[in-house]
């Protein structure tokens, strides 16, 4: 049997995203709260939800399980404005720093296979193939960078619409927590600066608080 303080906790947080999506022109249709329980500290595509992130699968709002309860409805805003943010105007964005990184492999490694094959033969093409790996770490950490900063870029704007002191209160709020995986982010390191689409929340305070005129 349900609890119906969770109902009516969720049904708030929906709410508040289809608000969101109207004032912002973005066709969201939020049907249902998932609480994601993995959080990572590198979360990328393809891997685990931050504790200070959340997503949007059709009509499926994602939401780190950490925060239930610990954010009340109105706080969630922000986070979710940033959110329906990026997935709208970032699509764009998002292809052109991907075919840049693209063309950062074809105009570095695809010279140097063609010099090195041309000057050493068989060697040559072996070093090439060697440094494919250096320039394949290289640009995913381009696009990683380019990603958390259309990430930045989103909070911004999310900002001008909830207020940036009400932003910069939550994200302090959720810094309090010292979940691991935020504050392994933090620390940052060479898979976080390498893999990690999203900005540590310490570079996102910063971000957000020179917003707020003095």
């Amino acid at each position: 049997m349900s609890d119906p303080g969770y109902e009516d906790y969720e049904e708030q947080i929906l709410e508040i995203v289809s608000v969101l999506g109207r004032g912002l022109g973005v066709k969201v249709r939020p049907r249902r709260i998932l609480w994601h329980g993995s959080s990572v500290a590198a979360p990328s595509f393809m891997r685990g939800l931050g504790s200070d992130q959340c997503d949007f699968d059709g009509g499926d709002v994602i939401l780190p399980k950490v925060l239930r309860n610990r954010l009340s409805p109105i706080e969630w805003k922000p986070l979710l404005a940033s959110q329906l943010i990026y997935e709208r105007r970032s699509s764009l964005t998002i292809l052109a720093r991907w075919l840049a990184s693209i063309l950062l492999i074809i105009f570095t490694w695809v010279p140097a296979v063609g010099f090195l094959a041309a000057e050493y033969g068989d060697y040559g093409l072996l070093l090439a193939m060697s440094l494919l790996i250096p320039v394949t770490i290289f640009c995913t950490w381009f696009f990683s960078h380019e990603l958390r900063s259309v990430r930045l870029n989103a909070d911004d704007k999310a900002a001008s619409i909830v207020g940036p002191r009400e932003f910069l209160n939550v994200l302090e709020k959720v810094d309090s927590f010292h979940f691991k995986d935020i504050e392994r982010r933090k620390k940052g390191g060479f898979q976080i600066s390498v893999q990690s689409h999203f900005p540590a929340i310490d570079a996102r305070i910063r971000r957000v608080g020179k917003l707020i005129k003095p």
